[in-house]
Formats: structure tokens, sequence, C-alpha cells
């Protein structure tokens, strides 16, 4: 799953925000501009510590600094996070089939509980997607921030040798 995107030497592309206000996109949508530089950042060895990476910003004079992590550090990272979601949403599920089919009090407690469960671990799953190993400004899909750091669309983009 995310394991095929997560490399030795990473390849991203840091994005800078162009516009300071949301241009016009339609009725009731705002849209923003970035422009993107592809950049290749070479993650420390397994079992090093963490990596301090400054992203080089063509555009402003300040850059952001991430965190980088190894490739077998982001791996065990994924793997936490994916069993601790998966349990948690079967932990959810069992929750709504005990309200549903077992002669509990408050069936309906239990089923929402699980309804919640089964939400917050489909969630977490869902951010799982996106970690790639660096922790730092523009990360996350909210927001509209000032930097963001994400994969290159085109997977043909390697280091140079």
């Amino acid at each position: 799953m995310p394991s095929s995107k997560i490399a030795p030497v990473q390849t991203v592309q840091l994005m800078h925000r162009k516009n300071f206000l949301g241009r016009y996109a339609g009725w009731n949508k705002i849209a923003w501009d970035y422009v993107g530089y592809v950049q290749h950042v070479r993650r420390p060895q397994d079992g090093d510590s963490v990596y301090r990476w400054v992203g080089d910003c063509a555009v402003c004079s300040n850059p952001p600094t991430y965190r980088v992590y190894s490739v077998a550090a982001t791996n065990r990272v994924l793997k936490v996070w994916n069993t601790a979601a998966g349990v948690i949403a079967l932990l959810g599920l069992g929750a709504i089939l005990l309200g549903i089919f077992a002669p509990v009090d408050n069936a309906g407690a239990w089923i929402g509980s699980g309804v919640g469960a089964v939400f917050l671990g489909l969630t977490a799953i869902g951010l799982a997607i996106d970690y790639f190993g660096f922790i730092g400004p523009g990360l996350s899909s909210s927001g509209h921030p000032l930097h963001r750091l994400v994969l290159p669309d085109d997977r043909d983009l390697s280091p140079p040798a």
C-alpha cells in the first residue's frame, strides 16, 4: 500500500502558494494556486536518527523545515497506525452487532458508539494513506498553507544517479 511510494531517496514536490487571497472558481468555491519544485531528499539510513531537512523554496526567503524518517521507521509507523485503526474499526463493528443482536440495556448507545468507532477507524486509515515519513508544515489536506509538501503526480521523476 503506502510503502510503494517510500524510497531511500524520496522525490517530493515543495509547493509555494502564489496568491494571498483565494480566487473565484465558481459558485461558492475559492481556488488557491501553487507553484511546485521537484526536490530529491535522501532519507537517513535505517536505525539512524531523524534527519532535519530544510526545503529549498525558490519563491520566498522563508523555507520550511521538515523532519524526515528512515524507510524502516516510516514503515513501522504505518504498520502501527493501520493496525490500531483496524482494531478500532473492528471493535466498533462488534459494538454495533452487540447492540443489534445481544439483549443488552441501552442498545442505542452501543450502536452509536460502534458507528463512531468505525468512522474513527476508517478516518485513521484514510489519513495513513497520505503519510510518507515527513513531518512539518503543509502536509495535511486541511487549510491552504504557504508551503505544501506532496508527492509528485508524475511517477517517472527519478532522482539523479
